[in-house]
């Protein structure tokens, strides 16, 4: 008695070798492709690797300059402070700050890093080594 659509068949060879063609070709859902992503927290130094621990300042203008900088300093292991007296002045000024303070967090969260405002003058961004 023959089963229908193959049921009750062994596989050979070369039924092996076409599943394993199908599923190459299943583009985004293959098995065969492996995606790794990349760990931000590997990148950032970490409290044992550090000779010193740095505190940079800077006074905050501008979205393109401060972000990166902030960045970068915080992946390598420095501690940030930041000037935002400037800020204050105007309706625009309280805004950009808004903006730059939500894009710093959100660029180095993988680093695990904390923002915290001092006082009306002053934010700190720390690395993840730093509690407070």
């Amino acid at each position: 008695m023959k089963l229908p659509f193959g049921l009750g068949r062994k596989k050979d060879e070369d039924d092996k070798e076409s599943d394993e063609k199908t599923n190459s070709n299943l583009g985004l859902f293959s098995p065969a492709h492996t995606v790794q992503q990349e760990n931000p927290a590997r990148d950032c130094k970490k409290l044992a690797e550090l000779e010193q621990i740095f505190i940079r300042s800077r006074k905050l203008t501008s979205l393109e300059e401060d972000v990166p900088f902030v960045v970068n300093q915080v992946r390598d292991g420095r501690i940030v402070l930041l000037d935002i007296s400037r800020m204050h002045s105007n309706g625009q000024g309280k805004l950009e700050l808004k903006r730059i303070v939500e894009r710093i967090r959100g660029q180095t969260r993988g680093y695990d890093a904390d923002i915290a405002l001092v006082n009306d003058d002053c934010v700190i961004v720390t690395p993840s080594f730093v509690k407070f």
